[in-house]
């Protein structure tokens, strides 16, 4: 089964193409949270893993998750770990970009 979130990401990947473009997606509804990770090319060629940091967002939410170096979704059981999550998702990206 494809979930509308799924479909949502993937068009997106494919829009970014070859450039060095991130997009991070976070969402939590009704005690589960779920994250999007897509990249473009450019970061993939840099060493960026879509699933490795899905699944390193996710174990901050209680969850796991992984996909592709170029695009992978996440879930977790706990909201309360999402903007911690997020935050640590925006530092490691920067750092590595």
């Amino acid at each position: 089964m494809v979930l509308p979130e799924q479909e949502a990401a993937k068009g997106l990947q494919e829009r970014l193409g070859d450039d060095s473009a991130v997009a991070l997606m976070g969402a939590s509804e009704e005690g589960k949270v779920a994250i999007v990770v897509a990249l473009g090319g450019g970061a993939v060629k840099k060493g960026l893993k879509a699933g490795a940091i899905a699944g390193s967002l996710a174990k901050l939410c209680g969850g796991g998750g992984g996909g592709r170096p170029n695009l992978a979704t996440a879930g977790g059981k706990d909201p309360a770990g999402l903007p911690a999550a997020l935050k640590a998702a925006e530092t490691q990206l920067m750092e590595q970009l």
